[in-house]
């Protein structure tokens, strides 16, 4: 009798095991990638990007902000960055006249897939911001530290995690830094960065299998309120359960699904054909958009690297499962 009964006590610690995996892997994963979001790390993106005074989209300063976030792409150890140009036209001042024609950038760190590199995962935000009202100049100063560094910041924090730890992904991630977003619906000729780039992909033949946008994610007026905004896209439930599921496991945060803002970001051009996407954003209203005041001070990093962390378990999670 004890013959037949080892191999089955075996047999069932085995399959109990072995039904664990999936999910004991996942965590294993997940949990010390997502504790590496370091806010220190996050606060300098942020700070360097605020120090270039503006990041308007008309500045001479765009180029030379384009290669910079190139740069630190390179320096987390990314061989292929790549900077894309367009060009639009757009009338400012509003209702001038005066027509504004210049040269944008997009800027793509790319990490190949292993198992499905022609399947493409995008991890995006806009880099350029703006400033209104009176007495204020945006060529020469538009801090935009929460919109939208703080989002610029949380696609570099991660692109800087997953390649110091040579993280094997199954599908092509493209780590995009997306220009020319605040003007997005008012060009006169000529598409916005994130427009450009659908339409340039589709061009190329290339499959979206999802996209991620992190637009205004370090402002809440009270430290224990760790609600945050799901714009919850078209055709994207999965994407949007995924979502759910790592923010219950893996952070503080309370989802709040909506869909008020998902026509005025970056992510319209995904879902508008057919990505599944979601879009993070701020669950109040930040009093400091488009003013002097947005500047990093006025940032709660803690919540940054919360919905930092989110995003990290989304790719990872979908990643395991």
């Amino acid at each position: 009798m004890r013959f037949i009964t080892l191999p089955l006590t075996l047999l069932l610690m085995f399959s109990t095991l072995f039904a664990q995996t999936p999910e004991v892997s996942a965590q294993k994963v997940i949990e010390p990638l997502s504790a590496d979001i370091n806010q220190d790390s996050l606060l300098s993106y942020m700070t360097a990007l605020t120090d270039f005074k503006t990041r308007f989209m008309l500045a001479e300063n765009r180029r030379d902000i384009a290669l910079w976030i190139a740069g630190k792409f390179r320096e987390f150890g990314y061989e292929t960055v790549l900077i894309d140009s367009l060009e639009n036209t757009v009338e400012y001042p509003f209702q001038s006249g005066q027509m504004n024609t210049t040269w944008q950038y997009n800027i793509i760190a790319v990490l190949e897939g292993t198992t499905s590199p022609d399947s493409i995962g995008v991890l995006g935000a806009h880099y350029d911001c703006m400033i209104m009202g009176p007495e204020t100049e945006p060529y020469t100063f538009s801090p935009g530290a929460n919109n939208n560094a703080s989002g610029v910041a949380a696609i570099l924090e991660i692109a800087r995690i997953l390649r110091q730890h040579a993280f094997d992904a199954d599908i092509t991630l493209h780590f995009a830094a997306f220009g020319s977003e605040e003007f997005m619906t008012m060009f006169a000729e000529g598409p916005s960065g994130s427009e450009h780039y659908v339409t340039e992909m589709k061009k190329a033949g290339k499959q979206f299998a999802f996209m991620i946008d992190n637009n205004q994610i370090s402002y809440r007026p009270s430290t224990d309120d760790w609600r945050v905004d799901f714009q919850v896209c078209p055709g994207s439930d999965e994407l949007t359960a995924l979502a759910h599921k790592m923010a219950g496991e893996h952070t503080r945060l309370v989802p709040v699904d909506t869909t008020d803002h998902t026509p005025y970001s970056d992510v319209y051009y995904f879902w508008s054909n057919g990505v599944p996407s979601i879009f993070f954003e701020e669950f109040h209203f930040n009093p400091y958009t488009f003013t002097a005041q947005d500047t990093p001070e006025n940032c709660d990093m803690a919540y940054c690297a919360e919905i930092a962390r989110l995003t990290m378990a989304i790719i990872l999670g979908r990643h395991r499962q």
